[in-house]
């Protein structure tokens, strides 16, 4: 089935795929929003007031486990859309999603979300495209890291906020990397360390710059290629 061709330019890319009629309605009651870094965009098990459509900004999902420990689950930025469980029909977030990159978004009532999506039957198209995207990658991504190396995951974590990012470099603290892989401080040093010694990467003062995406994507496991693949057939 081929997608919606883009119609506009808003800075996130499933607006940008809407029929311009659609578009047109939802323009004036879409907020542009300013998010910080480490910013609680939805905290966890809390009614959704706002779902997120980022265009800068990039945000991460995080599953909350029983000590407040928490491992990110999906990342999300201009490709993508904050609010799955809403438009499904969950008030409460399931995550704890927090801001990783500061930038800006565009956000919408949950009520006049649901509204569109009730009156618009190209954005609930997209929706339902997209959810069927982020249940391909969550599930990538389990099987990523109960098998890879975590040099290869890490390597793919770059790359997929690159994608997001839309730039060479952004801020990223090791502890934040560690908490999005779900390992320790001492364990993203070594493999940030390497990454940089084989001029990958360049880590300096919590700012990660990509200096030779070509390698970074070898080093990369196969999910990387898999994930990006499936984005391609299923929303663009």
């Amino acid at each position: 089935m081929r997608a919606t061709p883009k119609l506009r330019e808003s800075g996130n890319d499933l607006l940008d795929r809407l029929p311009a009629e659609e578009f047109d309605a939802l323009e004036p009651i879409l907020q542009r929003v300013s998010l910080s870094l480490k910013q609680i965009v939805h905290p966890f098990d809390v009614d959704v007031t706002h779902v997120h459509f980022p265009t800068t900004a990039l945000v991460s999902l995080l599953l909350v486990l029983e000590k407040d420990d928490a491992v990110e689950t999906t990342t999300v930025g201009r490709e993508g859309f904050v609010g799955v469980a809403v438009a499904l029909g969950v008030e409460s977030s399931p995550h704890r999603v927090i801001c990783q990159l500061q930038g800006e978004s565009l956000r919408l009532p949950v009520r006049s979300f649901l509204e569109a999506l009730r009156r618009g039957p190209g954005l609930t198209r997209l929706i339902d495209r997209y959810v069927a995207f982020v249940l391909r990658s969550t599930g990538q991504s389990v099987a990523c890291n109960a098998l890879h190396a975590v040099e290869a995951r890490a390597s793919r974590w770059l790359l997929m906020s690159h994608d997001q990012a839309g730039r060479d470099e952004f801020p990223m603290t090791q502890e934040f990397l560690a908490v999005m892989l779900g390992v320790r401080r001492q364990t993203v040093t070594v493999v940030a360390g390497a990454l940089q010694n084989a001029g990958l990467i360049e880590f300096h003062h919590g700012v990660i710059h990509v200096l030779d995406r070509p390698r970074l994507e070898e080093a990369a496991c196969e999910c990387y290629a898999t994930i990006r693949g499936y984005y391609q057939r299923v929303i663009a």
